[in-house]
């Protein structure tokens, strides 16, 4: 696993198998985020299998299947409580972790941090979130 940390509580990573579970909690991750819906391609694990292995390990689990159709505010404030409902770190997965780190840039703004300090931390993790943050406001 590539698990990149975006801030102090949330790590990213591209997608993962239901035998990482135990690893995860044994690095400290108290949270799984799931953003990547079920099928989206062959051979990849469903949601259903990440969390079963996932609550056997002891983590909570959030199903948050993002496409390109449903990434908006509403979907970073549903990201944004599955962190602070977390009582301890975040791990958060999709194919490559970009949708993951999109949510999190958004909810970061949705909080009121600098756009300069959320750009950093996601170059800092390997994601150029630029783009998106030049169209958001604040």
């Amino acid at each position: 696993m590539d698990i990149r940390w975006l801030d102090e509580k949330v790590a990213v990573c591209a997608q993962i198998a239901p035998h990482h579970m135990e690893e995860l909690a044994r690095a400290g991750f108290r949270t799984v985020v799931c953003n990547r819906p079920d099928g989206e391609d062959p051979g990849q694990p469903t949601f259903d299998e990440i969390a079963a292995a996932a609550r056997a390990a002891g983590l909570t689990v959030t199903f948050q299947p993002i496409t390109s159709a449903n990434m908006n505010m509403d979907s970073a404030r549903a990201f944004a409580d599955a962190v602070g409902g977390s009582d301890g770190p975040v791990f958060a997965y999709c194919r490559t972790g970009t949708r993951c780190t999109m949510l999190w840039t958004m909810a970061g703004i949705l909080a009121g941090k600098p756009k300069d300090e959320l750009r950093d931390a996601a170059a800092r993790a390997g994601y150029d979130m630029a783009s998106l943050l030049d169209r958001l406001p604040g």
